[in-house]
C-alpha cells in the first residue's frame, strides 16, 4: 500500500535497539554516527519481518554536511544475527562481517577495493560483504540522486524500500524516484529457507566522517494491498501519509476509527477498504486494501503416511497454513524424543511415533491442528554367503563364492577387506586370494542393508625337500645308500615317492627316505602335502667313478675249496689277490664256468651268470672229494671292458659234514 513518512512531529510507538555509537535523536530519529572518525552505529526494529509477506518501509536519511571529507554512509539491513548486531566501521558501513544478511547501501564514499563508483551510490549486497565485485552482490551500483546531486547536504532525503515475495523483487526509491530494482530470492538464497529476519539501519565513519541520521515513524511499514485474517482476529490497517494529512477509510464497517491513520479492523467477513490521504511524493492518493477473512486450516506439504527408512533416517516435515502470515506453530510428538529442528511450520522427525502440529493466529482467535503417524520401514533382506572350498591352496587356487539373498529384489554388491576376487554375476564371485569377502544386500525399497562375510585362509606352503646324497659308485661298491633326505616344514602330512628315468638307474627300498642306489642315475624325491595339494621335489645324481675300474686280468681262481657246511671257503669263485674279501662276482658281467672230473667228463656248467660253484653237479648232486678241472671265461665291463680265461685244477674237500 502506498504511503510516506511525515517529516514533522513523529509519534514514538515502536521499540528499537541501539548499538555502537547510535543515539536517540528523538521523534523516531536516530543518529548513527557523530562527526568523529572510525565509529559504527546501528538501530534495529524489535519486531521481526516475515519475508513471506510483502513490505513497504519508509524512512528519511540525513548524511550530514561534509562532502569531500564526509563518509561513509548508511545501510538498510535484513539479518538473523539479532538486535545486538554491529559490523565493521569505515567502508564496512556497520555491515561488514555479518553472517547471513542482506543490505541496501546508501554509500557516500568511494572504496575502490570494493568496486565503488565515484558518486554517492546505492547497491544491494549480502552475507556481510560490501564488495560489488563478488557473487554476494545482487545488483550493480546506481547513483543515489537521479540528477547526480550531492546528498551530503544536511537535508532529509526520502527513502523507500519495497519487497514483493511473489516476484522476488526488491525496489529502492530515493527522493521519490525509483533508483534500483534487484531480483533476489531472499528466503531461499540468502536466508536458507528461514523467512523471519531482524531489520534496521547501520552507519559508519572511517578516516572521513559525518553526522548521519535515520528517521522512522511509529508505523513506518505500510499495509500491503491484500491481507488475510482469520475469523475473530483483528488487524491494523496502516497508511503512511504526509505529516498533517487526514485519512478517510471507507466503508467504516468493522473499523474502530475510519479517520485514523492506522485503524483497528475486526472483520466478520471479507472486506475491501479504500483510504484517501496526502502522499509527499504523489500528492492526494486513494489506495485500496483487501482484507480477506479465511478459516485457519493446515495441510501437510507432503501428504502422509510418513515413513522412516535406512535411506531416510529422518524426515523434514512441513505444514502449509491457509493464512500466509501471522501464524504461530507449536509442534509435539509421542514419544517426545523423536522431534527436533523445529522452525515455524517445519520440523524434523527421526523416530517412529505420532507428530502433532498446532497453529494459532489472530492472538489465539483461531486455531487448527494436524496429527500424523510416523512409521519405520527398516527391514533388510538377509543374504547367505557360501564357498566351494574351505581355503585357497595349490589344489584349489580359485574358490567359487555364492550369495543367496532371502528375496530376489535384493541388490548385491561385493567387497573385500583383504584378498582379491572377481565378480562373475550379482550372486557369484571367484575368490583369487585368501582374505575376507563381504556381500552387501540392499533393500531397494528402503535403503536398508544386510551383510554376510566369509574369511577363507590361503595356504600355498610348498614342501621343502632335500633329496640327500649318496657316495660315488665304484666297481667295488656298486650300490650306495642315499642319506640325509629330509622334508619340511613340520605340521603337514608328507606323501612321497622316488622316481627316475626309465633305464637310467635303480633304487632299492623306495618306501623309505634312505633307499639304496644300485646304479648310477638321477633320482628325484617328490613330496605332496595332502592338506593343500602343494608339491615340491629335489633331485640327486649318483655317479660311477670311472677311475675305480677292476681289471679282469688280475683275477685268479682258488686251488682248493671245502663245501663242508661251515661257509668258510665253501665256494669256488674267482677273486682278486689284492682284495680277497671283495666279491668279484658282483661286478662280473659274463661268467662261463665248465668243470670236468679227472676222467674228462663235464660235471658242472654255468649259463653265463656270475654264480659261485658249491661243489654240486649240474644235476644237483654233491660231487665226491677229489681233483676237478675247470675252464672259466669272465668279462668285466665296470670301468671299462676286460676279459680273462682261467683254467686249472682245484681240490674239493668235504671233510666231516
Amino acid at each position: 500500500m502506498c504511503g510516506v513518512l511525515p517529516w514533522g512531529s513523529r509519534v514514538a510507538a515502536q521499540t528499537y535497539f541501539l548499538n555502537g555509537t547510535a543515539v536517540d535523536a528523538e521523534a523516531d530519529c536516530y543518529q548513527l554516527t557523530a562527526a568523529v572518525p572510525t565509529s559504527t552505529g546501528a538501530v534495529w526494529y524489535a519486531e521481526q519481518l516475515d519475508l513471506q509477506a510483502a513490505f513497504d518501509v519508509r524512512f528519511a536519511l540525513n548524511f550530514g554536511t561534509l562532502d569531500a571529507g564526509g563518509a561513509d554512509g548508511i545501510m538498510f539491513v535484513l539479518q538473523q544475527v539479532g538486535t545486538s548486531a554491529l559490523g565493521a566501521s569505515g567502508g564496512g558501513l556497520g555491515f561488514l562481517g555479518f553472517g547471513t544478511s542482506f543490505g541496501v547501501e546508501f554509500d557516500t564514499w568511494q572504496n575502490a577495493d570494493y568496486g565503488d563508483p565515484v558518486q554517492d551510490h546505492i547497491g544491494c549486497v549480502s552475507d556481510g560483504s560490501v564488495s560489488h565485485t563478488l557473487s554476494t552482490a545482487y545488483s550493480p551500483t546506481v547513483a543515489m540522486s537521479s540528477v547526480g546531486a550531492n546528498v551530503e547536504d544536511g537535508q532529509e532525503h526520502l527513502g523507500r524500500i519495497t519487497w514483493d515475495p511473489e516476484l522476488q523483487e526488491i525496489q529502492v526509491y530515493f527522493d521519490c524516484v525509483l533508483r534500483l530494482t534487484a531480483q533476489v530470492d531472499l528466503i531461499g538464497d540468502v536466508f536458507g529457507g528461514n523467512p523471519s529476519v531482524f531489520w534496521g539501519f547501520t552507519g559508519s565513519t572511517g578516516g572521513a566522517f559525518n553526522v548521519q541520521t535515520v528517521c522512522l515513524q511509529a508505523n513506518s511499514l505500510a499495509t500491503p494491498e491484500s491481507i488475510e485474517v482469520c475469523l475473530g482476529a483483528d488487524v491494523v490497517l496502516n497508511a503512511v501519509g504526509e505529516e498533517g494529512s487526514t485519512y478517510a477509510w471507507e466503508p467504516a464497517t468493522y473499523l474502530d476509527d475510519p479517520t485514523a491513520q492506522s485503524p483497528l479492523c475486526t472483520p466478520a467477513e471479507s472486506m475491501t477498504y479504500t483510504v484517501t490521504y496526502l502522499d509527499a511524493c504523489i500528492g492526494l492518493v486513494t489506495d485500496t486494501v483487501e482484507v480477506e477473512v479465511v478459516p485457519l486450516e493446515l495441510s501437510w506439504l507432503v501428504s502422509p503416511p510418513f515413513s522412516l527408512t535406512c535411506a531416510t533416517p529422518e524426515l523434514d516435515l512441513a505444514v502449509v497454513a491457509s493464512l500466509g502470515s501471522g501464524v504461530e506453530f507449536t509442534w509435539s510428538a509421542t514419544p517426545p524424543g523423536i522431534l527436533g529442528g523445529v522452525v515455524g511450520p517445519q520440523a524434523v522427525v527421526d523416530g517412529a511415533g505420532t507428530v502433532t502440529v498446532s497453529a494459532t493466529a489472530g492472538g489465539g482467535a483461531c486455531s487448527a491442528e494436524l496429527t500424523a503417524a510416523v512409521i519405520e520401514d527398516v527391514d533388510a533382506i538377509a543374504v547367505e554367503l557360501t564357498a566351494s572350498a574351505d581355503q585357497i591352496d595349490c589344489d584349489t587356487p580359485e574358490v567359487l563364492l555364492t550369495a543367496t539373498p532371502a528375496a530376489p529384489a535384493a541388490v548385491l554388491t561385493w567387497s573385500a577387506t583383504t584378498g582379491s576376487f572377481a565378480v562373475l554375476s550379482p550372486t557369484e564371485a571367484t575368490l583369487l586370494a585368501g582374505g575376507t569377502v563381504t556381500v552387501t544386500s540392499l533393500n531397494p525399497s528402503n535403503g536398508c542393508t544386510a551383510t554376510a562375510s566369509l574369511t577363507l585362509p590361503e595356504d600355498f606352503t610348498y614342501p621343502v625337500v632335500d633329496a640327500g646324497s649318496a657316495d660315488t659308485l665304484t666297481c667295488r661298491e656298486p650300490s650306495r645308500p642315499i642319506l640325509g633326505a629330509s622334508i619340511g616344514p613340520p605340521g603337514y602330512t608328507a606323501q612321497w615317492e622316488w622316481v627316475w628315468p626309465a633305464g637310467g638307474g635303480a633304487l632299492l627300498e623306495t618306501t623309505t627316505l634312505t633307499p639304496t642306489a644300485a646304479a648310477p642315475g638321477t633320482y628325484t624325491l617328490t613330496v605332496t602335502f595332502p592338506e593343500n595339494g602343494c608339491t615340491g621335489s629335489d633331485s640327486l645324481t649318483v655317479v660311477l667313478d670311472p677311475e675305480a675300474a677292476v681289471d679282469a686280468s688280475e683275477a685268479i681262481a682258488p686251488n682248493v675249496f671245502t663245501p663242508d657246511g661251515d661257509d668258510s671257503n665253501a665256494y669256488f669263485m674267482p677273486f682278486l689277490p689284492s682284495d680277497p674279501q671283495f666279491n668279484l662276482l658282483s661286478i662280473i658281467d659274463r661268467y662261463d664256468l665248465v668243470v670236468f672230473n679227472r676222467w674228462g667228463n663235464e660235471v658242472y656248467r654255468t649259463n653265463g651268470l656270475p654264480v659261485r660253484w658249491d661243489g654240486y653237479s649240474g644235476a644237483g648232486d654233491p660231487l665226491a672229494e677229489g681233483t676237478y678241472y675247470y675252464i672259466c671265461d669272465l668279462r668285466i665291463v665296470c670301468g671299462g671292458l676286460s676279459q680273462k680265461t682261467l683254467h686249472g685244477a682245484v681240490e674239493l674237500f668235504r671233510g666231516a659234514e
